[in-house]
């Protein structure tokens, strides 16, 4: 090749190279930010924070167990958490074999149980359409504290972390479709959905 064909191609690579980062570009930039008057904005709803406080009851106790209590599933998770809590569950194999096998503790998701929790915060997203007849959801914020106090059964002494519950209005009734956890000292930011999914 010579140096004339050799200076075409590489003059050629640059033109397309700078081609390619403007239509980049030009794309992000055509998102605008608009306001939507649709959508309702609010707390969650009573009943879906009375459905929060009847899991909460449910899983700080180690049984029943969420994990195999179908009526109670069926009751409080949304069909996706469902299906992957039995993904999650599947994977594990024998519970006697695995340390991490999903529990009620899973869904609290701490080592060692919090010393008392509060709702700090809530939002409820409404934007149902004709094209998105399902789209009603709540986040309900809750705050973990553990005394100052360390045991076996406080290994977060003094501690704080942040859950987020997500529900979904599913069947006629407030479902649990996911829990998140926010990076803290000890935890790592994670959809407890994701987690049994791909456990």
């Amino acid at each position: 090749m010579t140096t004339s064909a050799r200076f075409k191609v590489v003059l050629l690579l640059v033109v397309l190279a700078t081609a390619n980062s403007c239509r980049k570009s030009t794309v992000a930039t055509t998102i605008p930010e608009t306001q939507n008057s649709s959508v309702t904005n609010a707390e969650a709803p009573p009943e879906c924070v009375a459905i929060f406080r009847s899991i909460f009851d449910y899983i700080r106790k180690p049984e029943p167990s969420l994990i195999t209590d179908q009526q109670a599933q069926e009751r409080w998770l949304s069909k996706l958490f469902r299906k992957s809590l039995a993904e999650g569950i599947k994977r594990a194999g024998n519970p006697k074999d695995t340390p991490d096998y999903p529990s009620n503790g899973s869904f609290v998701g701490g080592w060692s149980y919090p010393t008392s929790y509060s709702i700090i915060g809530s939002r409820h997203y409404d934007y149902r359409n004709a094209d998105n007849p399902d789209d009603n959801r709540a986040v309900i914020d809750v705050l973990y504290e553990w005394d100052k106090n360390g045991s076996l059964d406080n290994q977060y002494p003094g501690t704080k972390a942040l859950k987020s519950f997500v529900f979904v209005f599913e069947d006629s009734a407030w479902k649990l479709d996911d829990v998140y956890t926010f990076s803290d000292e000890y935890a790592s930011p994670g959809s407890l959905r994701g987690y049994f999914s791909r456990q």
